[in-house]
């Protein structure tokens, strides 16, 4: 039981750091996965240089891994420096591939992001990947997401319930401490 009181003010920070979490999942598949507006995006015209798969790995402390996966597109605009811009992988490998063989590439992609993530992509006078279908790929992929949301905020809620009561009753077994030495 000491462990629990102990421990008690983490269980809260935990549950209420799980709850905060789920409604985060919950409010990006509620808001279309987070797309920004159509309008806010930057066009950019060139050749299409390379279109790589790239993969990340994260270790953990404690072992395991994860692997994240997106498409890295090194654009050569007319006129300025080459661009890199990123490409979810939830892309299908044949609009990647078309979009290496074209010849000329306009992309429309996110200047403010730090990844300049691109959202529509034409090659050679042909839309290859439109805005709708990006929207649809990033709604489904926080639906996804939000699938577990109602889950976590559940155990969210035990672990804060439990941290609650644990320093509840350290508090009272304080206060009574305090009374019987008084």
């Amino acid at each position: 039981m000491n462990f629990i009181l102990g421990y008690a003010r983490y269980l809260l920070l935990a549950g209420i750091a799980l709850l905060g979490f789920g409604g985060y999942l919950l409010y990006q598949s509620a808001t279309g996965g987070g797309i920004p507006q159509e309008s806010a995006l930057t066009k950019v015209s060139g050749d299409m240089v390379q279109a790589t798969l790239v993969t990340v790995t994260k270790k953990r402390r404690r072992g395991g891994e994860s692997k994240s996966h997106y498409y890295e597109l090194d654009i050569k605009p007319k006129t300025g420096e080459a661009l890199k811009v990123r490409l979810t992988s939830l892309v299908p490998e044949s609009a990647v591939q078309a979009m290496a063989n074209a010849d000329v590439v306009e992309i429309e992609y996110d200047a403010t992001s730090s990844n300049k993530d691109t959202y529509e992509v034409k090659g050679d006078g042909k839309e290859i990947l439109s805005y709708a279908q990006m929207a649809k790929y990033m709604q489904d992929d926080a639906d996804r997401s939000s699938a577990e949301a109602p889950m976590m905020m559940g155990g969210g809620v035990l672990l804060a319930i439990i941290g609650g009561l644990g320093m509840w009753w350290r508090r009272q077994r304080i206060q009574a401490q305090e009374a019987a030495m008084a």
